[in-house]
């Protein structure tokens, strides 16, 4: 029992660890392309390729009605934090607060820019579901 109670107390422990460590590292993913994002006037049509200040602008947009829906406003992103925007066409990038005030305190980090995926021109693509475990028998009594 004594050789017992120092076992559970590492055990949790090291869980209580492995869970703040996992909460402080987790990064605040902002989709812009939600309903209620959607709708800002500087996130509209903003994407990684639109110039840096219309994606400030937005980021800040995005930065303050966060700020504004979570429970804890004054503690949502401080300058320093970043997240990730995905912006409307699909495109993320990185950003950086600088000010919780200002409405170009949210900065894009230079690099961390990814283009959306290109669209297919109007084509419709065809998707056909083979379901595994048949596919083998079917092979094996074609061979027969």
């Amino acid at each position: 029992m004594k050789r017992m109670l120092p076992r559970k107390l590492r055990f949790w422990l090291w869980a209580a660890l492995f869970v703040g460590y996992s909460m402080a590292v987790a990064g605040v993913v902002v989709d812009a392309v939600g309903e209620n994002y959607r709708r800002l006037s500087e996130v509209a049509h903003t994407t990684t390729a639109a110039p840096v200040e219309q994606r400030q602008l937005g980021a800040a947009q995005i930065a303050a009605l966060y700020r504004a829906q979570s429970p804890t406003p004054f503690l949502a992103l401080p300058p320093g934090n970043t997240f990730r925007v995905v912006w409307p066409d699909g495109s993320t990038e990185l950003v950086r607060i600088v000010s919780q005030s200002s409405p170009h305190g949210a900065v894009p980090v230079d690099g961390s820019q990814i283009e959306a995926a290109p669209l297919l021109d109007g084509a419709q693509a065809e998707l056909q579901v083979v379901p595994v475990s048949v596919a083998p028998r079917q092979a094996a009594v074609v061979a027969e």
